[in-house]
């Protein structure tokens, strides 16, 4: 996993993506041989949780501040086979609320782009799953893979 930059031409600093590498297990595959919906989803929400929350504070707990999923849309392009070589999942931040985060992905290898996946995840603080604020730390973060979602199509 790392980050690289985008290189637009815009005066703003170009926005970097988020890399998340992964590799195709036999398991992914479905009775059609191609990694099944279910399986593509979870590679988008490791990818995003990898930048979301890349020391594992927020999400894996069942109290103090969190993450949950608000919304998944997921477009299906091509069928993704097994192969050798890891596939990546690239994602920027499409924007940033005061409690809730616009993140978008794309899940494609050096040949193509199989799917694409806009998810709202929102700030929480749990038990209770009241909505917090993002914390500046977390703003800072975020704002650094700030960036459309057609930069990285």
């Amino acid at each position: 996993m790392h980050a690289h930059p985008l290189g637009t031409t815009s005066a703003r600093p170009a926005p970097e993506i988020h890399l998340h590498r992964h590799r195709l297990r036999v398991a992914d595959l479905d009775c059609l041989g191609h990694v099944g919906n279910v399986r593509l989803l979870e590679y988008f929400q490791e990818a995003q949780i990898a930048l979301l929350d890349p020391r594992r504070e927020h999400l894996f707990q069942a109290k103090g501040p969190a993450y949950l999923i608000a919304k998944h849309n997921i477009s299906y392009l091509r069928r993704l086979t097994f192969r050798d070589h890891p596939i990546e999942v690239e994602t920027v931040v499409g924007r940033i609320g005061t409690c809730d985060v616009v993140v978008n992905s794309r899940l494609r290898d050096d040949r193509a782009v199989y799917a694409r996946c806009r998810t709202i995840w929102v700030a929480c603080t749990l038990p209770e799953g009241s909505a917090r604020r993002l914390d500046v730390e977390e703003h800072e973060r975020l704002t650094r893979f700030s960036g459309a979602i057609d930069e990285i199509s």
